[in-house]
């Protein structure tokens, strides 16, 4: 089901789902004095609106959100202030069924959306944690270790890595551990080392094999525990997804088990999200390639002499960008906006011109000719 919520929130809201609060948030006073924050990210509204409205609940609780999310700008690194989201949560359900449901949904997701070269990493915050455990890394080094995951700092990760009083294998392994990719062959290199950390490489492996039988493609998802991110609210299933056109994530998610006990109504959960401009940047990167253009047509006369073909054409469910008459400026508009057709009135119909095709033809009527040909 769609979910929505506002985009101010209580600041004690978003203090609460993260231990110290976020330090990169809008705060604001209401007319009474009490701190307000713009909402930095969808989940946490979720979480708090499924928590009470939905208590009662008996779960799984799936919800689907758009809206926009803001941070302040950080100095040095520019980013937008404020970023516009698609995701969806999947609440009240564990497992391996579940992180490959949302996977799944994320690469359809994608892929309905136009994209082709995209890829989705999946790490796991449960799968380092037991090796660490499973080779007696704790105390201050697994402090640091921690804290340079979530500042995505591989060098300093390696450092300590490098540091610890343990077997040359073992430092190996751990120093490694962001740079291991592939599937079984990675979750062997661990098994060998630490077999303590059998149980978290086998449920890693069923989340694989659930997301192939899913009908996701072998080279759509990649094992990869350089995706890593706080280790305070994510609890295992870490995925994100980036584009050989976009320099920038275009989606991240996971698995945070213990955000809802922060508001009294403790449930599994696990979800994603779609930074929709970064998206919107690589579909555009894509259109260099003519076979990316909208099936659409710029047609002359749209919207005055020929009306009339232009509604019979939308109802065939072919985007029509109607012009008037006089206008010249057709082949312009097609270019910029990447409209496949542009169609003028001919005698006895219309002169068409293909330009992903670079092909002309004529033809009587557009809602006839135009459809079977995208």
């Amino acid at each position: 089901r769609e979910a929505r919520t506002p985009v101010m929130e209580f600041a004690e809201v978003i203090d609460r789902a993260q231990e110290g609060g976020p330090d990169d948030v809008f705060r604001l006073f209401d007319e009474v004095g009490r701190v307000l924050v713009l909402r930095p990210d969808l989940t946490i509204p979720m979480a708090r609106l499924i928590s009470t409205r939905m208590a009662d609940h008996p779960g799984p609780v799936r919800v689907a959100y758009t809206g926009a999310a803001f941070r302040t700008p950080q100095h040095g690194r520019p980013r937008a202030v404020e970023q516009w989201q698609a995701g969806v949560e999947l609440v009240g359900q564990n497992g391996p069924g579940a992180d490959a449901e949302i996977i799944a949904m994320l690469v359809d997701a994608l892929a309905a959306a136009g994209l082709s070269d995209f890829r989705v990493g999946i790490g796991d915050v449960r799968l380092t944690r037991e090796v660490l455990d499973a080779l007696g890394v704790d105390g201050e080094p697994r402090a640091d270790l921690a804290k340079a995951a979530s500042e995505r700092n591989f060098v300093a990760w390696r450092h300590v890595a490098q540091d610890l009083a343990l077997p040359e294998a073992q430092r190996a392994l751990i120093a490694a551990l962001p740079t291991l990719r592939g599937g079984a062959d990675a979750l062997a290199r661990i098994v060998d080392v630490a077999p303590a950390a059998r149980e978290a490489c086998d449920y890693v492996r069923e989340v694989l094999e659930l997301v192939r039988r899913a009908g996701v493609a072998d080279d759509a998802v990649l094992l990869d525990l350089g995706v890593s991110r706080d280790w305070t609210y994510y609890s295992g299933l870490i995925l994100e997804a980036y584009s050989g056109k976009e320099g920038t994530p275009i989606a991240f998610g996971g698995r945070y088990d213990g955000l809802f006990g922060r508001f009294g109504n403790p449930r599994t959960a696990v979800g994603f999200a779609v930074f929709v401009n970064p998206l919107n940047r690589a579909l555009a990167a894509s259109m260099g390639d003519t076979s990316a253009m909208a099936a659409g047509v710029v047609l002359v006369g749209g919207l005055d002499t020929e009306l009339d073909a232009a509604n019979a054409l939308r109802r065939t469910g072919v985007p029509v960008v109607a012009l008037a008459a006089a206008d010249a400026r057709a082949e312009a508009v097609a270019e910029a906006d990447g409209w496949r057709f542009v169609a003028r009135p001919g005698t006895g119909g219309y002169a068409v011109r293909d330009r992903s095709t670079g092909e002309d033809f004529s033809c009587r009527r557009l809602e006839e000719a135009i459809p079977s040909r995208v």
